[in-house]
């Protein structure tokens, strides 16, 4: 039994607004030091609280990250699948989800730490909420294919090029020392390179493409 569950039988409400807290210190903690290098009672001390309330508020550190996961994937899913019009074209609608989603995936600095430096420890997690991600985009892709706008055999091929380009954007933050030398900003190098796959990925599965 946790040693906080053992200090009293009496059960007390952690509100809503104390929860947020503690969450968003959690994150913060996790973007800077990653899941691992965050222990419970920097959490409880970044938040202001002590450990016996993070305790009744989640239970356990994977808890925490559990929820912060989902949030961050709820907000991106959500920004992405929304960023397309019903009748609209299927590459044009590619061209939106992917470039919001990976815009936003590496804007988030916890997805960025967690996804590049610590992915293999929380892999069911992530493959679990990818599974949803993936299976809605792939709808799309069949959809695409059909409608005869696409020009694949393999849809879970297209699912694992966009993937592993994800993981490749995730790893952009090495290259601050030499896009400091740069006029541009780093926002500026992913909107790039961005640009360059989403158009080079489209026009590799274009029906033209292979006329």
């Amino acid at each position: 039994m946790h040693y906080f569950a053992m200090k009293s039988h009496a059960v007390i409400q952690v509100s809503d607004k104390t929860k947020e807290i503690i969450l968003s210190a959690a994150k913060e903690l996790f973007a800077q030091k990653g899941y691992f290098k965050t222990t419970y009672a920097d959490i409880a001390r970044h938040a202001g609280v002590n450990q016996a309330t993070v305790y009744r508020a989640f239970k356990t550190k994977e808890n925490i990250f559990r929820n912060l996961l989902e949030e961050e994937y709820h907000i991106i899913k959500q920004e992405s699948y929304g960023a397309y019009s019903a009748d609209e074209p299927t590459p044009q609608k590619l061209k939106k989800i992917i470039t919001t989603n990976f815009t936003l995936t590496t804007k988030s600095k916890l997805l960025k730490y967690i996804l590049h430096d610590e992915y293999s420890q929380f892999r069911s997690i992530f493959n679990s909420r990818d599974k949803t991600a993936f299976d809605e985009i792939r709808a799309i892709i069949n959809e695409g294919i059909a409608k005869g706008e696409l020009n694949a055999e393999d849809p879970a091929y297209m699912l694992a090029v966009l993937n592993s380009f994800r993981f490749c954007l995730l790893s952009l933050y090495r290259t601050e020392p030499m896009i400091a030398a740069s006029k541009y900003s780093l926002d500026h190098l992913v909107e790039t390179i961005n640009y360059i796959f989403v158009e080079g990925f489209l026009k590799y599965f274009s029906r033209e493409s292979k006329a």
